[in-house]
């Protein structure tokens, strides 16, 4: 499956546990320590995030996606589908990364119509995400796509001595 409008040395395609998974689980410093003030993506969270996955590729309810550019992964889209107390099946889309060389150039909105096709084909009602507020241009993209804020999710710091 090649990206629209994607030059011939990038295309999208189906995740290798075996080829792709170092390379995936190398975005996740830059993504969890951007997004995500205060984290540290260490050893344990990598093993547990490797293990993860693993189980996902495993899962029919589950997609793994990856971006590749001359042979090398510069994207990744984990999907999931999941039914809550009002839908019975929702799309929902776990992770997005696309490396900073290609962002603004559609890469990100074509990884999002594969989100889309999938979660359509599979019966899901409708699609969500979790964006930092932060992460002004991947909000600017989901809000381009069609996405609405529809919820907020708050938090309170606590202050230990």
């Amino acid at each position: 499956m090649a990206a629209e409008n994607a030059p011939e040395n990038v295309r999208i395609r189906d995740f290798s546990w075996r080829t792709d998974r170092e390379q995936v689980l190398s975005f996740q410093y830059e993504i969890y320590e951007t997004n995500f003030p205060g984290c540290t993506v260490d050893r344990s969270f990598i093993r547990d995030y490797s293990l993860n996955l693993r189980d996902a590729t495993r899962n029919p309810d589950e997609r793994l996606i990856v971006l590749e550019e001359d042979g090398r992964i510069v994207g990744f889209l984990w999907l999931s589908l999941m039914s809550t107390l009002v839908d019975l099946c929702v799309g929902y889309i776990k992770n997005i990364y696309v490396a900073p060389h290609l962002r603004g150039r559609g890469y990100g909105a074509n990884l999002l119509a594969v989100a889309d096709e999938w979660f359509r084909s599979n019966g899901a009602s409708k699609a969500t995400l979790d964006a930092s507020v932060g992460n002004e241009r991947a909000v600017g993209l989901y809000l381009r796509d069609g996405y609405e804020v529809t919820r907020y999710r708050m938090e309170k710091q606590y202050k230990w001595p």
